[in-house]
Order: structure tokens, then C-alpha cells, then sequence
């Protein structure tokens, strides 16, 4: 049986549906680790920055960069710190195309309500 093209509707959300599915145990992963810097905190710095990961198929983490940047150097380099903590990351399933793996992650680092009111 032939694969169906990559133009086939039901494909394309197959494969959508295996990407966000990864995404969410990077996403659930990473949250463990992620640390509000305590001087943006002091600095009521807030911020979305977007990181760009490179994961290879066994889910070793290749490289990771600040694609955007938060505008903030501490919440930027704590991104990037959570990132790298949490590798190795789970192995890329195998109806996910790309090899290695690149994910853009945006992220935001919104000031908890009691660092709001100091």
C-alpha cells in the first residue's frame, strides 16, 4: 500500500497531530525545569522569547539558540539554561520528519503576581 501524498488532507493533520504531540512533551518537560530569574524578578523584567532547538532522532539535544530575544539578557541566558537542563529530550517518533529535529519554542515570562505588587 502506497503512502498517501503529502498533499492529502488527513496526512498533513496526521502529521500535525504527531508534532504537537511531541511539542507538549518538550513543553511539559522544559516546564520542570524553568526558573524565573531572580533579577528580572527584583527588575520587574518580563518578556516572550523564542528559542530555536535542534534535537537529534534519539532526542539528544544537537544545539539551542535565542531566536528572538526577550529584550531581557537574564530571562534570554535562563531560557537558554532550561533548555539544556532538560536534555536529552524524548526520541523524535518516527512519522515526524526532520533529521535532526529543529523546534521553534516561544515562551513567556510573565511576572508571578506577588513580584507585580513589590
Amino acid at each position: 500500500m502506497q503512502a498517501p501524498p503529502s498533499n492529502s488532507a488527513d496526512w498533513l493533520i496526521g502529521k500535525s497531530r504527531a508534532r504537537n504531540a511531541y511539542l507538549d512533551q518538550v513543553a511539559r518537560l522544559t516546564a520542570r525545569y524553568r526558573r524565573y530569574p531572580g533579577v528580572a524578578l527584583d527588575n520587574k523584567q518580563a518578556g516572550r522569547v523564542v528559542t530555536r532547538v535542534t534535537i537529534a532522532r534519539d532526542g539528544r539535544l544537537i544545539d539551542v539558540s535565542i531566536d528572538t530575544s526577550s529584550g531581557w539578557p537574564a530571562i534570554d541566558a535562563a531560557e537558554l539554561e532550561t533548555i539544556r537542563r532538560s536534555a536529552p529530550f524524548p526520541s523524535v517518533p518516527n512519522d515526524m520528519p526532520g533529521d535532526p529535529l529543529i523546534l521553534i519554542l516561544p515562551i513567556h515570562y510573565d511576572l508571578p503576581i506577588a513580584a507585580r505588587n513589590r
